[in-house]
């Protein structure tokens, strides 16, 4: 057990290194590299505690608080990967219980410098309450982020991130189950318990050591912005062939692949008027339609040719210039300000921008072009 706990130390701060390298060219990952420090430092912990401690029933029974943090962590960024502008400032109460056993844990042993021996009774007390609180939080927290993954499977969670959230909390469940099956062998097998909390325990540290395993491989994985495998593989096809054949493999993929999908996004956006949103972004709108992101990026991109914000945009200058419309056939007064902030758009000068190099005319040359028409069919 203890050769497992070294590798698993060494592995966690390899995996910290790399992430945190990692963490130069591409978005912060600061959950995970929370987790992989909160794993080193169990370790460690559980490493001095089998070399230097030399009371049997300290290095046998005495748990350590710091995996009640592993169900907490797990769901934070369950949930950061999932809501939008999620702050994990908002949930800063899941770590109280981390908190709690923190103090319990260096209060008993505090205790226990003090005496300087092992009070049984104590010792007992602490590990029933600290196994019902870790049981209970690593068994609530991966079971609900599960289920946040499992709802926005195809909507913003690409395939790696789900596997990753989904492998993860099956670990620390793996983990947890062992609770409840010592309680059952210590009543069945009272004389072989200490085999068995061994072979537990041992089974516990090398599970850990894949959970360090499954960040490391999600790291290398998600490059390139996260691109889903689907994605590559379309994007590998076309860079093999020829140049003349570029287009029409274009034309055909996405024709086949996106023509229904793109209708049910274009008419959900065009009904819906989702686009008067002005906080919308890619995750936003993937939420409201239903619809990956990154199908949505690859439509709009590949199949389309613009960007999110051009086909976005285009649909708040329609319902601008329609408003226009509406407002000189009721002979009512004109806010063009008012209008675009109606439309969408969060700012006049980019409203200004996007209706310049969308109609080739500013609001108000549309305007007057719009008066002068109607002048001219009324005459």
């Amino acid at each position: 057990m203890l050769y497992i706990i070294i590798i698993g130390a060494f592995q966690a701060f390899v995996a910290l290194w790399l992430l945190l390298v990692r963490e130069k060219k591409a978005s912060p990952n600061y959950l995970f590299i929370f987790l992989l420090s909160a794993i080193a430092v169990h370790l460690i912990i559980k490493f001095i505690i089998f070399s230097y401690i030399p009371d049997h029933s300290i290095r046998q029974q005495m748990n350590t608080f710091i995996s009640v943090c592993y169900g907490p962590i797990i769901y934070l960024y369950t949930l950061k990967k999932t809501e939008k502008d999620f702050l994990v400032s908002k949930k800063w109460y899941v770590f109280l219980p981390f908190f709690f056993l923190m103090i319990a844990y260096f209060t008993v042993s505090g205790v226990f410098l003090i005496l300087n021996r092992v009070d049984k009774k104590l010792l007992d007390l602490y590990n029933d309450l600290s196994l019902s609180v870790i049981f209970i939080i690593n068994l609530y927290y991966p079971v609900k982020s599960i289920l946040i993954a499992g709802k926005n499977k195809k909507i913003v969670l690409p395939p790696i991130e789900y596997g990753v959230i989904m492998k993860i909390c099956c670990c620390i469940l793996f983990i947890e189950s062992f609770i409840p099956v010592s309680k059952i062998v210590q009543f069945g097998f009272p004389h072989d318990i200490i085999s068995f909390n061994i072979i537990f325990r041992s089974l516990t540290y090398f599970t850990l050591l894949v959970i360090c395993l499954l960040i490391i491989r999600k790291s290398f994985r998600l490059q390139n912005g996260n691109v889903p495998a689907d994605v590559l593989v379309t994007q590998i096809e076309i860079e093999r062939t020829e140049p003349g054949e570029e287009e029409a493999v274009h034309t055909i993929d996405y024709e086949v692949k996106f023509r229904d999908l793109w209708q049910e996004l274009d008419e959900s956006v065009r009904m819906q008027k989702i686009f008067r949103d002005c906080e919308l972004t890619l995750d936003l709108l993937a939420l409201k339609t239903r619809i990956n992101k990154y199908q949505i990026s690859e439509m709009l991109n590949g199949y389309k040719n613009k960007s999110f914000y051009q086909y976005i945009n285009e649909y708040r200058i329609e319902y601008f210039k329609s408003s226009i419309e509406k407002a000189i056939e009721k002979n009512e007064n004109i806010n063009f300000l008012s209008f675009a902030y109606d439309a969408g758009f969060r700012s006049k000068s980019s409203f200004n921008r996007y209706f310049k190099d969308l109609t080739g005319k500013t609001p108000s040359e549309y305007y007057k072009n719009s008066i002068k028409n109607r002048n001219i069919e009324m005459a």
